[in-house]
């Protein structure tokens, strides 16, 4: 007995190959409209998107500064703050954004300073016609010539000159407002850091048309019960995304940039980063957040074409979860916080793609089977 395979794809479908192809370019021409509308946007207020990518660095580093100075006031007065102590101390730093420095100056200097405030004030039309140029320091003793001289001749002779010090500094401690800031290494590099965050900002405003066009190409090959089901994932599949990109800028940034600035601390190296590098972290990362949360719409489509069955899920969860923590640990930074705040959503999402897959079942093959 004969058989005969039936190897047209779109049988059943109310448009041919060609059809497809003329609405994926539709749908690929109004997607781009839509980012270059966005980008437009996006470059628009570009400085302002800088800065609000900016805010988490900026607030770690007053962060780290702030612990930075609560430790060196303990080293220097001799103390050791307990638990509460430092809370409140690192409280009233950050109302105030305040950070002790310690500074050295010459006795002589504080007794000048000294004598300066103390000194009457004369009227200001007088001051003005007995010295109408400023006041001026005296002139430091001439520098020893004589290379016959002993270091210590020397260094008195400089002590006279004002260059060194009579006597040994004194510490004082001064309190100051922090500004930190991310740098720049190339003249180009500020230019490209706003031209990236225009357009990472402008896709972003245009996303909902991209994902709109983007599912009007898949329904247009779903048969006409099925088109239903675009109402329902569109809407789902950008929640999902914009939900892991929320949690990865407002939960990750900040437990992450502290557990990272503690080997700072540690070591005793300021951290000064670099503002290109930080916006390709800060992009990355809700990126990356966002892409994994479409697990489970991949779930239900690998099921739906028939690679993988509700059983298979099921039964090789363990495994799943596996492999959802190894690739957390390799998407995200050298952090556990950062992986476990990826690792567990997605292990719940994976089971919230169990439940897609049970509420909307059937298996929909691309290729009929053959018939005899």
């Amino acid at each position: 007995m004969n058989s005969k395979i039936n190897d047209d794809f779109f049988e059943g479908s109310s448009m041919s190959f060609g059809d497809h192809l003329e609405e994926l370019r539709k749908c690929l021409f109004r997607a781009v409209i839509w980012l270059a509308v966005g980008v437009s946007i996006g470059l628009y207020f570009g400085s302002d998107v800088v800065k609000f990518l900016e805010q988490p660095i900026q607030s770690a580093l007053i962060r780290y500064y702030q612990a930075k100075s609560i430790t060196q006031l303990e080293e220097n007065l001799g103390i050791k703050l307990n638990s509460k102590q430092r809370t409140a101390v690192a409280n009233h730093l950050k109302e105030n954004d305040w950070i002790a420095v310690d500074m050295w100056i010459e006795p002589a200097e504080i007794e000048r300073l000294s004598q300066a405030k103390n000194r009457p004030l004369t009227d200001a039309s007088s001051e003005v016609e007995a010295s109408p140029e400023p006041e001026r320091e005296v002139p430091p003793a001439e520098l020893p010539t004589d290379e016959s001289l002993s270091d210590e001749d020397i260094l008195k002779a400089l002590q006279n000159a004002k260059v060194l010090p009579t006597e040994a500094p004194v510490r004082m401690r001064t309190w100051q407002r922090i500004q930190p800031s991310t740098e720049a290494l190339r003249a180009e590099e500020v230019f490209m850091v706003w031209l990236k965050a225009g357009i990472v900002f402008g896709f972003i405003i245009a996303s909902p048309g991209i994902f709109w066009h983007l599912w009007q190409f898949v329904a247009a090959g779903l048969y006409p019960h099925e088109k239903k089901y675009v109402w329902i994932f569109m809407p789902f599949s950008l929640s999902l995304f914009f939900g892991g990109a929320a949690i990865a800028y407002f939960l990750a940034f900040e437990p992450v940039l502290d557990f990272l600035f503690q080997f700072n601390l540690m070591t005793g190296i300021d951290p000064r980063p670099r503002i290109n590098e930080w916006l390709g972290f800060v992009i990355m990362l809700p990126l990356g957040f966002g892409i994994s949360f479409q697990l489970p719409l991949v779930m239900l489509l690998l099921n739906r074409i028939g690679l993988f069955s509700i059983e298979a899920y099921t039964a090789n969860w363990r495994v799943a979860v596996i492999v959802i923590f190894v690739l957390s640990m390799l998407l995200t930074p050298s952090d556990p916080i950062s992986m476990l705040l990826l690792a567990v959503p997605l292990t719940l999402l994976y089971g919230l793609g169990i439940g897609l897959c049970k509420w909307m079942p059937g298996i929909r093959k691309p290729f009929p089977a053959a018939k005899s």
